[in-house]
């Protein structure tokens, strides 16, 4: 599983975003409405790139239209900031302002947050989201719940899957990591091939906002070893033998592999801290292709840039 997990670690996030948080949006838009009781029907999954007139992109975590030709906006929240209600009157207004549709935000709060601002008026405006907040839902129940279906082969349906991906938002006695972890251990048992990686997904697509360091580790580790790792690790290595290809490398496919993880190395330490110095990158590209996967192994724990410079000695 190790070789498997330094292979997938290189992965372009664009990639997986393509193969993965696609599946997930797709069953979240079926799905969702349902769970966090909202009187609304989706029709399609909406983009969620925002540019404002100062052409500055902004994302949304779940943007829908609806059956009435409106928005409906969802957000994922772990931590509260005064800051953030502003942050969603920026999206909605940007939204509405490009296509001129309504826009209803659902704000999904995680257990540890109870009292948040779900009003501002500005004067001329005046703005609301709804807030859902997930300290009502007990995680120790659902996950006890769960793991008796799961252990007992039965189906899940798609309200189960909903709910084993969102317990580690959920209030309970042990700490949103460790509900993390069982949650991708309770779904690396999945019997059923379909469901396993709806779960998978949509926990793959939520991790961003509520996974840290080691639990990251550790559903890298159980994704690796899945359908969408599989697919995730046969897409790094034509990637990495077509880079090679196209700067005519001589030595074949191995070497083109190599360049290619270095490229998409570089992406993800692009995403992780916004740019890498130029030196830095030239640096990677001469590494040979075992220190580029300790890199990806290791990325998750660099808290800075300069961390880089143990591996180039």
């Amino acid at each position: 599983m190790k070789n498997n997990w330094k292979e997938m670690s290189v992965m372009d996030y664009n990639k997986i975003e393509d193969a993965v948080l696609k599946k997930a949006m797709e069953f979240f838009k079926d799905n969702a409405v349902k769970f966090f009781g909202i009187n609304a029907k989706i029709t399609a999954p909406a983009e969620t790139e925002i540019k404002n007139i100062d052409i500055k992109t902004n994302y949304t975590d779940y943007l829908f239209y609806t059956e009435d030709g409106n928005y409906l906006h969802f957000e994922f929240q772990t931590t509260d900031k005064r800051d953030d209600i502003k942050r969603f009157l920026y999206y909605d207004a940007s939204l509405f302002y490009k296509e001129k549709r309504k826009v209803r935000t659902i704000v999904i709060y995680s257990a540890d947050i109870e009292n948040v601002e779900t009003n501002i008026d500005a004067g001329s405006i005046k703005y609301g989201i709804e807030a859902f907040f997930m300290k009502n839902l007990d995680g120790d129940a659902k996950l006890k719940y769960l793991a008796e279906k799961i252990n007992n082969g039965e189906h899940l349906t798609n309200e189960d899957i909903l709910t084993l991906t969102l317990v580690p938002l959920m209030s309970g006695k042990e700490s949103r990591s460790e509900r993390t972890i069982k949650s991708i251990e309770l779904a690396e048992n999945i019997s059923e091939d379909t469901e396993k990686l709806q779960c998978l997904s949509l926990l793959y697509a939520l991790f961003e906002k509520f996974g840290d360091s080691y639990s990251k580790k550790k559903f890298m580790g159980v994704i690796s070893m899945t359908e969408i790792g599989r697919m995730l690790r046969e897409e790094g290595i034509e990637e990495g033998r077509a880079k090679g290809r196209e700067e005519g490398i001589a030595e074949g496919k191995e070497e083109g592999k190599a360049e290619g993880k270095a490229e998409i190395l570089i992406k993800l330490l692009v995403k992780k801290f916004t740019t890498v110095p130029k030196e830095y990158r030239e640096n990677i590209k001469k590494l040979p292709e075992e220190t580029i996967d300790v890199i990806a192994i290791d990325i998750f724990d660099l808290k800075d840039i300069k961390e880089l410079e143990k591996y180039f000695k």
